[in-house]
């Protein structure tokens, strides 16, 4: 207990609120993540001994994402990925402090669009984690929806061989399926449904990401920031004039 409230006071000096923890056996028992997650992809094949994943989230700010997909909300994406990598090498250094083994999981464990079209599964899933740390619940949009920041919310794992306590999943689902995501999804890659019955159709989010990405816009944000679990209310955005503006910075 001592070792598990020492990871959290580092987290939150990392400015990280959101940290769980997950026993790496789950990945095996669990039916939702043992049927869509590989033998290959599990914490005890991607570093063998494991028995902890570590999960640390950041959250994304709900008036950057509004203007998605925009420069904006682009910039901000990449610069929550690069903190949650740094915080994860941070955290993985402080447990080898402690005599223990660790291994950071990077954010994005494929080599882009191009990569994502030859293997539309990065090695490790960071939501598949952050579901068995009992961070949220998936979604209809298939992310983690979670009470305090809907799916707004990025994540990143250290794997470690410390034996920490965890919660398990949630047993009571966040997502309220009001289906909002679906709409505003204009690729129509999001079907109503279960996860993991249901799943998005990755290739037409591919399809979008790359044009985006041409555009320097990448990625494409809409179903997250059209879900309304743990808005604040009122929620404040940017104006249509100031949204419009925002999203008009794309590569020429």
């Amino acid at each position: 207990m001592d070792l598990k409230n020492e990871l959290v006071d580092i987290a939150r000096s990392m400015g990280i609120i959101d940290i769980g923890f997950a026993d790496t056996g789950l990945w095996s028992t669990n039916p939702i993540v043992s049927r869509r997650i590989r033998p290959a992809n599990r914490p005890t094949s991607v570093m063998q001994g494991s028995r902890t994943a570590v999960v640390m989230g950041i959250p994304l700010p709900y008036a950057t994402l509004a203007t998605a997909p925009s420069i904006a909300y682009s910039q901000m994406y990449k610069n929550v990925n690069a903190m949650l990598d740094i915080a994860a090498h941070r955290m993985a250094v402080e447990l080898m402090t402690r005599g223990f083994q660790a291994m950071p999981v990077p954010r994005d464990g494929y080599h882009g669009i191009n990569g994502l079209r030859d293997s539309p599964d990065a090695f490790f899933s960071h939501r598949h984690a952050a579901y068995l740390a009992g961070m949220g619940t998936f979604g209809t949009n298939n992310v983690i929806i979670t009470p305090r920041n809907g799916p707004r919310v990025r994540w990143v794992t250290v794997l470690t061989d410390a034996a920490i306590e965890g919660n398990g999943p949630m047993k009571k689902e966040v997502c309220i399926h009001c289906n909002k995501c679906v709409k505003a999804c204009p690729v129509n890659a999001l079907i109503p449904g279960d996860y993991p019955d249901v799943i998005t159709d990755k290739t037409g989010c591919i399809d979008r990401a790359e044009i985006l990405a041409r555009q320097g816009i990448s990625p494409c944000g809409l179903c997250i920031a059209a879900c309304p679990v743990g808005l604040p209310k009122p929620v404040l955005r940017p104006s249509d004039e100031a949204k419009a503006e925002i999203q008009s910075y794309v590569k020429k």
